[in-house]
């Protein structure tokens, strides 16, 4: 734990001050928590500070005896603002002074609102560890540390419509994201394969368009995962992706185009005004799910235009498909704003794609507007004034390099497969510093064609951590032993918390960093 210059913290704080490297055990019934904020948000931070309590993992013991070395730790948190809104202008900033005194370890943790003192506590629960030759916890003292995100989008996309999975798991999944201090969880709800959530007022998409009745998430589910996740910090979005990528057994069959013989093309049908419609129906039932109504996403990836070719709306665009596109890219986000009580999204979010590339500007919304960039050339998204979150693949997908998936298929979707450091290193703004306003932040993305509940974790993690870092911090300069230590402990403490976790090196490096 103090090999190193200094704490292995993930992720790095923006600032650290390491007096000394000191460090007292202490038992955890001794933890002595002192909340000073306005009463609308004490019981949220007693429940945070529980579950910082059971991170403390180690202690099978619930009272040990008392020693004259264990220490007393007196902490208090210091919380100003009532309001528990998360949005994306929340300040996530906190600072933590620790220091040790005659009788006691005092720990003082400050921060705007409950959410940047959730990340303080997540940092605290990392300046301690468990001491199998004494027996008991220790906690490194004299420290000052402050901290704030580089990005306001730190983010994980994880698709449940290739693959299930039951909402306990993805609840862990935001168990590690909050380790690792990323804040949007993103919900790739339906595609071409299944629609799995029953939506209050659309239940039939599910009913038709969900694998079975055990691979089905209800509106208690959803609404539930979202509370959880907010309480750990995180957003989040859920995008039904269209007009490509649908679950064509879901819809009306008037409704779709292609879907014969090979469902991965079926689209929706321009012509058909019932189809907007439904659109309507489903952005307005993610609302109230909870879905974040200051960033949606609309989908709008890889749209099989050939679909469209014989439409009358194709004919009526002098058959430019892209017309057909752009006009029903501006019709589905006109249906988020009426589904959205006649407000347009802070931010609607469409994947990059060849409209991306070329006809942006026909797009309505211009202010708004914001492309998940995953292919392609991004330089004239920002060139252009545009908003961008990252998602680059080859960079920051985690399902490439394990090979083809489709009989016919001659290679993998995304080969080869890419390692924590090559998630770690990327930093697709380092040119761009004139144009870092525009940059939301980034996404990892997990598509789940061969990932099942059986490897989702160990997909997830540590790979996910070091975009968390990436994202959080933002260092300049790789310290490539630092990196591996640090993201080593940090492997090693979600293994200590129940995670799956896959192997970074051999275990002897653990033992003996310097040898690897």
């Amino acid at each position: 734990m103090l090999c190193g210059e200094n704490p292995p913290l993930w992720p790095q704080p923006k600032y650290i001050e390491l007096k000394k490297k000191n460090s007292s055990t202490f038992l955890k019934q001794h933890i002595l928590l002192k909340i000073h904020s306005p009463e609308a948000v004490k019981s949220e931070l007693e429940e945070a500070s529980n579950r910082f309590l059971l991170t403390l993992v180690g202690d099978t013991r619930e009272y040990q005896l008392y020693e004259d070395e264990d220490q007393i730790i007196k902490l208090n948190i210091h919380v100003k603002e009532a309001d528990l809104k998360l949005a994306t202008t929340t300040n996530e900033s906190y600072s933590l002074y620790s220091q040790k005194l005659p009788d006691f370890i005092l720990v003082n943790m400050f921060a705007e609102n409950y959410y940047g003192a959730r990340h303080g506590l997540e940092t605290l629960s990392q300046l301690i560890w468990y001491d199998t030759i004494s027996g008991r916890f220790r906690i490194v003292h004299d420290v000052k540390i402050v901290d704030q995100p580089s990005f306001t989008h730190r983010g994980l996309m994880l698709d449940v419509s290739r693959h299930y999975f039951p909402i306990e798991l993805l609840k862990k999944a935001l168990d590690g994201m909050a380790a690792s201090k990323l804040n949007v969880f993103h919900l790739h709800i339906s595609d071409s394969t299944s629609f799995p959530l029953v939506l209050p007022n659309n239940k039939e998409l599910a009913f038709d368009g969900a694998y079975d009745e055990d691979s089905k998430y209800t509106s208690a589910d959803i609404e539930d995962l979202v509370e959880y996740a907010r309480k750990r910090g995180i957003r989040t979005i859920m995008e039904v992706d269209a007009p490509s990528h649908i679950t064509s057994e879901a819809w009306d069959k008037s409704q779709v185009l292609c879907d014969n013989p090979d469902l991965f093309r079926s689209t929706l049908n321009p012509d058909n005004p019932e189809t907007l419609n439904t659109l309507q129906g489903i952005y307005s039932d993610l609302f109230a799910l909870g879905a974040d109504r200051e960033t949606f996403h609309i989908g709008d990836d890889e749209v099989v235009v050939d679909c469209w070719k014989g439409t009358n709306s194709a004919k009526g665009a002098d058959m430019n498909i892209y017309a057909v596109w752009a006009k029903f890219t501006n019709d589905m986000m006109n249906r988020v704003k009426l589904a959205n009580n006649g407000t347009i999204p802070k931010n609607i979010v469409l994947w990059s794609s060849p409209l991306t590339d070329r006809y942006l500007k026909y797009l309505s919304y211009q202010n708004d507007l914001v492309v998940q960039y995953w292919f392609g050339e991004f330089k004239p998204i920002l060139e252009n004034g545009y908003k961008i979150i990252f998602s680059t693949v080859g960079r920051w997908y985690l399902d490439c390099g394990f090979g083809p998936w489709k009989k016919n298929d001659q290679n993998g979707a995304c080969d080869p497969y890419t390692d924590w450091k090559k998630f770690y290193q990327y930093r697709p703004w380092k040119d761009y510093s004139n144009r870092i306003n525009q940059v939301l932040g980034g996404e990892v993305c997990l598509w789940t064609e061969q990932v099942s509940t059986d490897d989702m974790e160990t997909r997830l993690w540590p790979r996910a951590a070091a975009f968390a870092e990436r994202v959080w911090s933002d260092p300049l300069i790789f310290h490539q032993n630092d990196a591996f230590s640090r993201i080593d402990f940090h492997s090693r403490r979600l293994k200590n918390r129940g995670f799956r976790v896959a192997a970074i090196w051999p275990q002897i490096c653990s033992l003996y960093p310097d040898k690897c």
